[in-house]
Order: C-alpha cells, then structure tokens, then sequence
C-alpha cells in the first residue's frame, strides 16, 4: 500500500516536473522570439538612420565673448550638402547661392558609420538627430530653409566689437530700416580702439572713426541670398537665412547677425580698457582684455570687510624686455586676473594690508595661485579703526588652465593686527571669480 502511494506521489512529481519544463522551454521561446524581434527593429532604425544622406544647409553658432574670435557676435559653422559628394564650409561673398565648385572650395565627402571625413583631410563624429538636425563633433546643427519672398518690416541693427593680441578693438555699427513694398535704408559706423593713446597713456581713447551715410534702395530675397540695390545703381547680394526661423527678430545677412530693435535693448559696449596695474602702466604687457565684471559683493568676519568692486581677465602679450621674468606658463601664454578691492576697518585694532594674502584656486586641482608681488600700486598699509583702503591685486595664470575651466574662487586671508595676531581668527573670506555670465 506503501508503495503504491509513493509511486503515486512520485508520477505526480513528475507531472509537474515535466509540466513546468514545457512552460519554461515555451517562455524561453517567447522571449527569444521577441529578443529577435527587438533586435530586429533595433537594426532597422540603425539601418535605416545609416542611410539618410544629410542635404541642404546645416549651420550652428557660439558667442564670440569679448570678441575674441574676431566674429561680428556671433561664430557660426556651416555645412553645406551640396549632394551626396560634395559639401562646403566656407562661401564666396554673395553666400552659397554664389558658390561655383569649379572655381569656389568645395569638398568631398564620406560617412562611414559615425565619422564624416573631408578631402582636406579632417574628421568629425557624426550623427543624424532628425530630418532638420546633424550632430557634428558634439555640436548641434540645424537645418536652416530658403527664404524666398520673404518680406520684412521695422529696424534691424548689429553691433560687434573684435579685439586682438596687442590690445586694438574695432568697433562697428550697421543698421537696416526695411519697409514690406520692398524698400529699405542703411547706415553704417567703424571705429577704432587702442589700449593706449597718441601719448601712450592706455586711456583706451578712440583713435579713428568713421561713418557712411544713410543710403537707401530696393531689396529681394531669393533663396539664401538678399539682393540689395541702391538708388546710385550698385547692388550686393549677401548671404541671408533667418537664425531663428521661422521668426524674423533676428536675421543673418552676410556675415553679421541682426536684431530686430523694439526701443528696449541696449546696444552692446565694447569692453572696458585695462585695469592700471604695472602691467600696463609699466609697459611690462599689452592686454587683449576678455572678461570684465563689477560685483561690488562683500564677504565680513566680524569687523573686517572685504568689498570685491570689480575684476579683469585679460591675455597677456609681454614686453621682449620682461620676457625672461614670465617663465614657466606653458605654451599657450599667461591670463591676469586683476581685481579692485576695499578692506574696511571697524574693529578695535590696526591692521596691516600688507599682511593679507590672496590666493586663487585652480578647479579640479589641489594647487592654487598667489597674487603676484610688485604688480600694483602701493597703498596705506597701517589701517587705524574705522579707516577703509581701496587696493589692487594681480594674479598670473597658465592660459591653459584657464581655457580648460570655468569657475574660480578667490580667498582673503589672514589679516594681521600689529601684534602679529590674525584679526580673522582663521577664517578665510573668499569670492566666486567667473570667466564670463
């Protein structure tokens, strides 16, 4: 009896046994079968992105901080997919409608995978986002269309200010008046900046202007070209599309970009002449100034107050007389950093300002950088009780590291009293120091 009762329950064993074997061999088909099938679909959406041949006009930009780059305000790169073959980067004066490949630069092409290589032998990783989007080399380029017949109305000005090396600027202004009947009117202004006047005072003083006056015409828009004809006869075809398309508040006319102006916006000012540290009062370097901010922000422990009022990035170009007192900053040059300052005084004690460091942290590095001696003015060094001084800092950096980061902060500390004694008890007041908004 025993023993048919354990055959029983050994059948029923495996029954179920068998029974989830049968399920499990099925699940395991599912799956595969939808694996497969997952796949499947994965390898046609590659498939089928690996086929779309990119055509037409494809362009990306970048602010032009402090007019660096020599850009009008903004940098853009284009791309033009003529064909499957052929691509252009760069247009004639008339823009792409102008260009002629049997005498204008145009370039070869082949995508292979994720790469875009062109026959003047660079390359770039390579991505179809959408019909209307590319990413090349990380960057986001849009599919910008023709504008044909497309008729503005109001007032469109463009300011730039470019710099270079030895501290020269040009500053320059146009603006265009267009009118829906197909009229418009423009004027125009150059200007030229140094660092330093006719008597080397690096007062920044405008040392050439000039100006045009209003002209007026008729104007067209065919594709991407604005054809521009004035009332004497001359006309100029100048590369047009519209940067925020389909919206017409900005518009992109040769090489310079265009605001629609509504009264409220305030024209651009090209940046502020050096600081007067010994750099530059001295001789010592020309400046080509990057980034100038004026905070006015105070950081207090107790009675002392540090009030940072304002600091100057700025890339140096040194004297062949001081060259060999700037070693060891890399290929790539030195960046200063000169701040203004004020240290008040409502404590109890004197202090010395010639006691106090500052010191910059480097980011994503343990090292940090000292303000440099001998590179600004004295001032009062005994600070009685209640008295405050307006004083200066200069501090080099390896332009390496400052093109590779983009925050850093500077710190105040110690600060004796004249005992020897640190009136800031340790602390250290520091401020956030940025390359640009």
């Amino acid at each position: 009896m025993l023993a048919v009762r354990i055959q029983k329950i050994s059948l029923v064993v495996l029954s179920v046994i068998l029974l989830f074997a049968i399920l499990l061999l099925f699940g395991s088909s599912v799956e595969l079968a939808k694996g497969k099938e997952s796949e499947a679909y994965t390898n046609k959406s590659v498939l089928a992105a690996a086929k779309v041949v990119p055509k037409g006009f494809y362009a990306k930009w970048e602010m032009d901080v402090g007019g660096m780059r020599g850009c009008s305000s903004l940098c853009w790169e284009y791309f033009y997919f003529i064909n499957d073959k052929q691509v252009a980067t760069t247009f004639p004066d008339g823009g792409l409608d102008a260009l002629n490949c049997s005498k204008d630069t145009c370039l070869t092409y082949q995508i292979n995978g994720n790469k875009l290589t062109l026959s003047n032998g660079k390359s770039y990783t390579f991505k179809v986002k959408s019909a209307n989007e590319l990413e090349i080399n990380g960057g986001k380029f849009i599919k910008y269309t023709p504008s044909t017949g497309l008729k503005l109305h109001g007032k469109y000005e463009s300011f730039s200010y470019s710099s270079n090396v030895l501290g020269t600027g040009y500053a320059s202004s146009i603006t265009y008046v267009f009118n829906k009947n197909g009229t418009f009117v423009d004027s125009s202004f150059v200007g030229v900046t140094t660092d330093g006047s006719s008597t080397g005072d690096n007062s920044g003083t405008s040392t050439s202007v000039g100006s045009q006056a209003n002209a007026s015409g008729t104007y067209q828009i065919v594709n991407y070209t604005i054809s521009l004809t004035y009332k004497d006869g001359k006309t100029k075809k100048l590369l047009f599309f519209l940067p925020e398309q389909p919206s017409a508040k900005m518009l992109r006319i040769g090489g310079r970009d265009f605001l629609l102006a509504d009264g409220t916006a305030a024209k651009p000012q090209p940046p502020e002449p050096p600081y007067a540290d010994f750099l530059t009062t001295k001789k010592i370097a020309k400046k080509q100034v990057l980034f100038t901010f004026k905070p006015n922000k105070s950081d207090q422990y107790d009675n002392i107050k540090i009030t940072l009022q304002g600091y100057q990035w700025a890339k140096l170009a040194i004297e062949p007389a001081y060259v060999k007192s700037f070693q060891g900053f890399g290929d790539k040059g030195i960046v200063a950093l000169t701040a203004k300052y004020r240290i008040d005084n409502a404590s109890a004690q004197t202090v010395k300002v010639s006691s106090m460091q500052v010191t910059l942290d480097l980011p994503d590095s343990k090292a940090s950088v000292k303000a440099a001696n001998g590179l600004t003015p004295t001032v009062k060094d005994e600070l009685k009780p209640g008295e405050s001084v307006e004083s200066m800092l200069v501090i080099l950096v390896p332009a390496e590291h400052f093109e590779k980061n983009k925050d850093f902060k500077l710190w105040f500390g110690p600060l004796l009293n004249l005992k020897g004694q640190d009136v800031l008890q340790e602390e250290w007041l520091n401020f956030n120091i940025w390359k640009k908004l």
